[in-house]
């Protein structure tokens, strides 16, 4: 037998954390929630622009990898490690060697891959922001922070390796 999808439960606005605490649809925890849902979203859809295997692959690791923020915040055991951290900076500055330095801002913009990249770079930031308010209540989220923190900057540069690889110049400001 299926699940059923929908419970009803939260027509009147709020929900159940999995603790089974009911709290608003509009509590800061969700609110950081579903912008990693609609990020862990941007992405898939990024992939479906992606003709570079070793990109795609990078992308579906940063997937599950949020599935993991998303769980740590839940209060699960599942927690991002420094290591994730280490991981996502050797990726950045594996792209970043192949760019030409950075002397200014650029638009975000170029093929369609890498201005879906930079859509997944703001939506991370706002996630980011998201999980940074949630720093005032508690100190449990710092890793996840630097974590996202980090991922906007490797999508930033993959977007402009994006660029570079189908010879669109970086748009200056």
């Amino acid at each position: 037998m299926s699940m059923q999808v929908y419970t009803g439960t939260g027509d009147k606005g709020e929900t159940s954390l999995a603790s089974g605490e009911r709290i608003k649809k509009h509590h800061p925890l969700l609110e950081a929630y579903g912008t990693l849902d609609e990020l862990n979203s941007v992405i898939g859809y990024t992939r479906t622009l992606c003709d570079d295997e070793e990109m795609d692959r990078i992308l579906e690791d940063v997937q599950r990898t949020l599935f993991k923020v998303g769980a740590s915040l839940a209060g699960s055991k599942m927690k991002i490690s420094e290591g994730d951290i280490k991981n996502v900076e050797r990726l950045i500055d594996r792209y970043d060697a192949k760019l030409e330095p950075l002397h200014g801002f650029i638009l975000p913009t170029g093929i369609p891959l890498a201005s879906s990249l930079h859509m997944c770079r703001s939506v991370c930031r706002r996630a980011e922001r998201r999980v940074s308010l949630l720093l005032e209540t508690t100190i449990a989220y710092t890793t996840e922070l630097k974590y996202l923190n980090r991922l906007s900057d490797l999508f930033f540069v993959m977007a402009r390796y994006a660029n570079l690889k189908r010879g669109m110049p970086d748009e200056r400001v």
